[in-house]
C-alpha cells in the first residue's frame, strides 16, 4: 500500500513537471526556476507551485540548506503548493537539472525576465564546490 501511494506522488510530480516545461515553452512568464527568480515572485505573491528537490534540504552546506527552508516557509505563508521532489527520482533529477528549485505562477510575471540568471548559476556552483569537504586541498582553483 505505500508503495502504491509512492507510485501515485511520483506520477503525479512527474506530470506537474511535465507541466511545468509545457507553460515555460509557451510563457516564460508564467514558469520559473531557480531561487533568485522563486524569491522575486514570492515577493509578489505569484507562486501557485512551488517545486523544489529533497536534496537542498539535506545539504551538508547548513548556509544552504537554511536558504531553501526559508523560501520554502515564505512560499507556504503566501498560500502556495508545496511539492517536494525525490531526488532519487527522474522527476527530481530532471529538476536538479534546472536548479533544484521552480515555480508554476499564478499570473504572469513578465519583469522577472529582466532578472539575471547568472547570478543563480555561480551561486549554486558555489554551494556544490562548498559542501564538497573543506578538508580537500582543491583550494588551487582561486590561483
Amino acid at each position: 500500500m505505500i508503495k502504491k501511494l509512492g507510485d501515485t506522488k511520483a506520477s503525479d510530480q512527474t506530470t506537474l513537471l511535465n507541466e511545468f516545461f509545457k507553460i515555460l515553452n509557451v510563457d516564460e512568464t508564467r514558469a520559473i526556476y531557480g531561487p533568485k527568480h522563486v524569491v522575486f515572485a514570492n515577493e509578489s505573491q505569484s507562486i501557485q507551485t512551488l517545486m523544489i528537490t529533497d536534496e537542498l534540504f539535506r545539504s551538508k552546506n547548513l548556509k544552504k540548506r537554511e536558504k531553501y527552508v526559508k523560501i520554502v516557509e515564505q512560499c507556504k505563508n503566501n498560500g502556495a503548493d508545496i511539492q517536494i521532489f525525490s531526488s532519487l527520482h527522474v522527476s527530481g533529477e530532471q529538476l536538479k537539472q534546472i536548479t533544484g528549485i521552480a515555480a508554476i505562477l499564478r499570473f504572469p510575471l513578465p519583469e522577472i525576465l529582466d532578472l539575471d540568471m547568472s547570478a543563480d548559476e555561480e551561486e549554486n556552483d558555489e554551494d556544490e564546490s562548498s559542501s564538497e569537504g573543506s578538508d580537500d586541498d582543491d583550494d588551487d582553483d582561486d590561483e
